[in-house]
């Protein structure tokens, strides 16, 4: 079966896939809509997926610093006013005192179709990959 389903930050939620999710002064690639959105104007550091930085103006792409930038963070209930340990997927982030270092749980790609049942996968891994939900990113575990 899989494992760490709930800490995945794509099918540990459901939902539609958002891009450039922009908060106060942090911003994320790839969301899903399934999970906790912080509002505009919410500097609360808690929307979690792909692609995360939490010192940049979203609005226009300048950092305000590197220390917590990072790939892929777990989905997490984890407010930046009471939150002392964000939980990453594998060492690819910023010094940020609350960032911690995790398990990489797999790789992830994008794949777009019109049918997100199936992944043709041709003869590179020669097999085909089953999509039960409604997402079109595919872990590969």
């Amino acid at each position: 079966g899989v494992h760490n389903l709930a800490d995945d930050p794509v099918f540990g939620v459901g939902g539609d896939l958002a891009f450039n999710w922009g908060y106060a002064n942090n911003g994320n690639r790839i969301v899903l809509t399934g999970g906790y959105l912080s509002p505009e104007d919410a500097n609360d550091d808690n929307t979690h997926g792909l692609g995360n930085d939490f010192l940049i103006n979203p609005k226009t792409d300048v950092e305000h610093g590197s220390n917590y930038k990072h790939e892929i963070s777990n989905i997490q209930d984890c407010p930046a006013a009471s939150c002392s340990s964000v939980r990453i997927q594998g060492t690819d982030h910023g010094t940020g005192s609350s960032l911690k270092s995790g398990p990489v749980y797999g790789n992830y790609a994008i794949y777009v179709s019109a049918d997100t049942k199936t992944f043709p996968s041709g003869d590179l891994l020669k097999s085909e990959i089953e999509n039960d939900c409604d997402s079109a990113l595919i872990p590969l575990l």
